[in-house]
């Protein structure tokens, strides 16, 4: 199961940087020459155009959700259980993105953190 859920959380992961990477490749020209610097406390406040396509690409939870990936697929292969509260807090990443905007495939990061959760319950913690 926490293979699984390793996979899954790059495969998401992945699946975002792709999508909204390819629909905002006409703004790699602004990040690339510095356009994002200095940017007026506004354009954090309501980002639109290059900085609203960064947030929901390079600068999203993408990558760190293809990390969390790596790491969990990494300690599956050592044998070494993941944390369910790992499990939880993606679960309530999930709820929560889920409750703000409708619809979002945010819920799909249900399917790792039930995974996470239930290899947790399986398998005891090794002690030291």
């Amino acid at each position: 199961m926490t293979r699984w859920a390793g996979w899954i959380l790059q495969a998401l992961g992945m699946l975002h940087l792709v999508v909204l990477g390819a629909q905002n490749t006409h703004y790699f020209g602004d990040w690339l020459t510095g356009a994002l610097w200095n940017l007026p406390r506004e354009e954090f406040v309501h980002p639109a155009g290059a900085v609203g396509a960064f947030w929901a690409s390079i600068g999203s939870f993408a990558l760190p959700l293809i990390l969390l990936g790596a790491l969990v697929l990494s300690l599956a292969r050592r044998e070494v259980r993941v944390p369910p509260f790992i499990g939880w807090a993606l679960t309530a990443w999930a709820f929560v993105g889920a409750a703000i905007m409708e619809p979002t495939p945010m819920i799909l990061v249900l399917v790792p953190a039930v995974l996470l959760i239930r290899a947790g319950k399986d398998r005891p913690v090794a002690s030291r």
